[in-house]
């Protein structure tokens, strides 16, 4: 809908520069700092990505914003890499700021089409683990990109989701060994089976409840617990 309404607003200066013939210069202004040079301040722009890699990183996909999205700042460029997604925002006068999310800290990315994708493309939003931590949001990418980064960000999620599931069944498996450290002892002491037993099925429903493990699995590790294999 923003951009949308950024054309709209464009198409509001072009008709009103047919009435009174002193906004004339103006419009000429605006249209000239807009638009000329486009092509070389885009290039510029997709390259001031490659200033904020890290040695070995390889940007698989990037895209730069439309400018129906950037009337009175300059266009923002988000690139996907084998470690991270990343969003470079320049300033007017100069200078910029990166934001990026690990693929290890990503929990969700969303895509979403807007109406006259040809001229407004699709938005794409990235949520951190940490619900503290600033969330990315781009508006206005190429349809065709924003897809080929919502792919592959959909892939990175899963594969480090699975990849936290499995450490999280790892460490109640590891924990079934019955061996804690009691505060002021500096040595490892067994605990009393019945207790042992039930803070391990209690790891294992928490992960449940959390999503992180299937029912099935829960059953699975609650019978290991239970038989001490």
């Amino acid at each position: 809908m923003k951009g949308i309404l950024s054309i709209i607003f464009y198409a509001a200066i072009m008709i009103a520069a047919c009435i009174p013939i002193l906004t004339i210069p103006l419009v000429a202004i605006v249209l000239a700092l807009t638009f000329l040079g486009e092509a070389g301040r885009a290039q510029k722009a997709e390259a001031l990505v490659a200033t904020t890699l890290m040695e070995g990183e390889q940007v698989t996909a990037q895209a730069l914003q439309f400018r129906a999205f950037a009337l009175f700042n300059r266009r923002a460029v988000i690139a996907i890499t084998d470690s991270r997604v990343l969003v470079v925002r320049r300033g007017l006068l100069g200078g910029f700021t990166m934001s990026d999310i690990q693929w290890k800290d990503l929990k969700d990315v969303k895509v979403e089409q807007n109406v006259l994708p040809e001229l407004c493309g699709s938005n794409l939003a990235f949520l951190h683990l940490n619900a503290a931590t600033p969330q990315i949001f781009v508006n206005g990418i190429a349809s065709q990109t924003a897809s080929t980064i919502y792919s592959r960000a959909q892939r990175e999620e899963q594969s480090w989701e699975e990849k936290r599931r499995v450490r999280a069944m790892e460490e109640v498996r590891a924990a079934a060994g019955g061996v804690v450290v009691h505060a002021g002892s500096g040595q490892p002491a067994a605990a009393p089976a019945g207790n042992r037993m039930v803070a391990e099925i209690q790891q294992a429903k928490d992960l449940l409840d959390a999503g992180t493990i299937s029912d099935a699995e829960f059953q699975e590790m609650k019978s290991k617990i239970l038989s001490g294999t």
